[in-house]
């Protein structure tokens, strides 16, 4: 009851506050702020994640889900939907509120694309067991209040030898360590007022607007052990290297006078963005 109280006041929060990457000033809906969301993620991902369109390219084999049925798992503003829908694939994409629902719909349609588009649970998927070829759940199992039932309910309705991928968050990462537990909880005071959960919630997604209701972080070998349902499990981290340059502090950038591969071996190592690949 306790979880199911949380997931209202979680889905209330995203229904208000969609993820638009901080986009402002366009229309919502419109092609602009479409195109602008695409814009900040080919940004901040690559080179990692894709180096040009399609979006997230390097992670995901496009060529192998033509045909296949696909589940896109909290779709947002539809920026992953439309990746699916464009490589040729079987498209049913999710998510636990109606806002995103809304936005995903207008994206496709504005580009004369299909997909089934229905607002549900992670940790209750509406489908039969064996369903999916692929499965994809971009940011979102760490807002969830049972991460691992949702786990669970992906394995359940990927088929054998399916496969999928997710982001999450790493707890073995200098956003969390340095940003969050000594920056905002020490150096600041706020781990004296307020609890480790209360304090990661303020500070990771919309922080420009007082934080989120939900969000949890693990580190590696966790990842490993959340999704051992899986047989097959795989899990790389990765942070932009300008996270580094500015180290300690944007005002005090000593992070610049390393050499640009360390920069970039240090990002990546203890990153903030989790990548985890599952087979069933």
């Amino acid at each position: 009851m306790q979880d199911e109280t949380l997931k209202q006041k979680v889905r209330g929060w995203w229904d208000e506050h969609p993820f638009a990457y901080l986009i402002k000033g366009e229309e919502e809906g419109s092609w602009v702020f479409y195109r602008n969301i695409d814009r900040k993620v080919l940004k901040w991902m690559s080179p990692w994640a894709h180096t040009r369109y399609p979006l997230l390219s390097n992670l995901v084999d496009y060529s192998e889900l033509k045909g296949k049925k696909v589940l896109d798992i909290a779709c947002g503003t539809g920026w992953t939907t439309e990746q699916f829908v464009r490589a040729g694939a079987d498209v049913t994409a999710i998510d636990l509120t109606p806002k995103a629902v809304e936005l995903t719909k207008r994206r496709l349609a504005m580009y004369g694309l299909e997909a089934r588009v229905l607002e549900a649970d992670a940790e209750h998927l509406p489908f039969e067991d064996n369903n999916f070829d692929y499965v994809m759940a971009w940011g979102c199992l760490m807002h969830t209040p049972d991460t691992e039932q949702a786990i669970r309910e992906i394995y359940r309705v990927l088929k054998p030898g399916g496969k999928g991928g997710a982001m999450m968050y790493n707890k073995s990462s200098i956003h969390w360590w340095w940003g969050i537990w000594f920056g905002k909880g020490i150096l600041r005071g706020k781990r004296f007022r307020m609890g480790l959960q209360e304090l990661t919630n303020r500070y990771t997604d919309g922080v420009d607007v007082g934080g989120n209701m939900l969000t949890k972080f693990w580190t590696p070998s966790q990842f490993k052990k959340l999704w051992s349902i899986f047989p097959k499990v795989s899990v790389v981290t990765y942070d932009r290297p300008e996270l580094v340059s500015d180290l300690p502090a944007r005002k005090l950038p000593l992070g610049r006078i390393l050499p640009y591969r360390l920069r970039k071996w240090i990002a990546y190592r203890f990153g903030l963005t989790a990548w985890i690949e599952f087979q069933k």
